[in-house]
């Protein structure tokens, strides 16, 4: 199932003072339901300079997503194409005043992408929209449940 990205992106905490990455996907079932993809194999990092924020290179292992079921999982690579492109990458990124945009990378696919974010502490959480449509990821359908084009991805990386 197009569990996948479910698209990439990352939820980062605090977990027993170490710092922890993540990435959460909510994903939209059809005709009804929803369920969330997420990982926590995450390399890269946020630089603030006053109120501008840039990333760059932002890498999630998407041979992490895990959904909660294990058949859900097979889909999600299956669809993704893990075996051939293992990795999202978030290849560049800039934002201002909570609003930011940037180019992400899956299945070998560079787009642009827009959201909102903001700093808490040294962690930067940001929330965008990708439609996975637009990463050749199309018809998602198992037992006449598919999964809708838009998923929405949040992203949580150490501010430096």
């Amino acid at each position: 199932m197009k569990t996948f990205i479910a698209a990439l992106f990352i939820t980062v905490g605090f977990i027993n003072t170490a710092l922890a990455q993540s990435v959460t996907i909510d994903i939209t079932l059809n005709p009804m339901g929803d369920f969330k993809a997420k990982t926590s194999d995450i390399k890269g990092f946020a630089v603030a300079k006053g109120d501008q924020v840039t990333a760059e290179n932002i890498t999630v292992n998407l041979k992490g997503l895990k959904t909660g079921l294990e058949l859900r999982d097979k889909h999600t690579q299956k669809y993704l194409d893990t075996a051939t492109y293992p990795d999202a990458i978030l290849v560049s990124a800039s934002g201002k005043a909570g609003q930011g945009s940037g180019k992400l990378k899956i299945r070998g696919i560079e787009k642009d992408v827009a959201g909102t974010f903001k700093i808490e502490g040294k962690i930067l959480k940001a929330d965008f929209k990708v439609n996975i449509a637009d990463y050749g990821i199309k018809d998602i359908n198992y037992m006449g449940v598919g999964v809708e084009d838009i998923v929405v991805i949040h992203v949580a990386v150490p501010v430096k």
